[in-house]
């Protein structure tokens, strides 16, 4: 087609408009949409933001049994996701994935704790925390 490349947008430049209130012309400027086409050209920081959010609930949450497990997962996800994605917010990217990281650790830590406790006989328990308190 005549040496026109069909996958570039074209810009538009001084374009002549009527205002039909006045009957005059006016120029507008240039208006350049060679990067629109492209995903993060609007600086997206979608994946990062729910990732840092994700990691922060994860450590408040990581008592909290699976909803830590799961929360912290999500923000090691998003967090990569947005890395890959090369979005604008690396830092907090990172961010997020170091608190997922942490409140992963420490919930699955829990869940592990708290499975051998509950799997033990409540006087052993009972006797071993009375050895603690005298041993203060």
């Amino acid at each position: 087609m005549d040496g026109f490349n069909n996958d570039n947008v074209e810009t538009v430049e001084n374009v002549e408009t009527v205002d039909s209130n006045k009957g005059s012309y006016s120029e507008t400027t240039a208006y350049d949409t060679t990067y629109a086409s492209e995903p993060n050209a609007n600086g997206s920081k979608v994946f990062a933001i729910i990732s840092l959010v994700c990691g922060i609930l994860a450590i408040l949450c990581m008592c909290c049994g699976w909803f830590g497990i799961i929360l912290g997962v999500a923000a090691v996800v998003l967090g990569i996701l947005s890395i890959k994605k090369e979005e604008d917010a690396k830092g907090m990217a990172i961010a997020g994935i170091v608190c997922g990281g942490i409140g992963l650790l420490v919930a699955i830590i829990v869940l592990v704790t708290a499975g051998a406790l509950s799997s033990m006989d409540p006087d052993a328990i009972t006797d071993y925390v009375e050895q603690l308190e005298n041993s203060l």
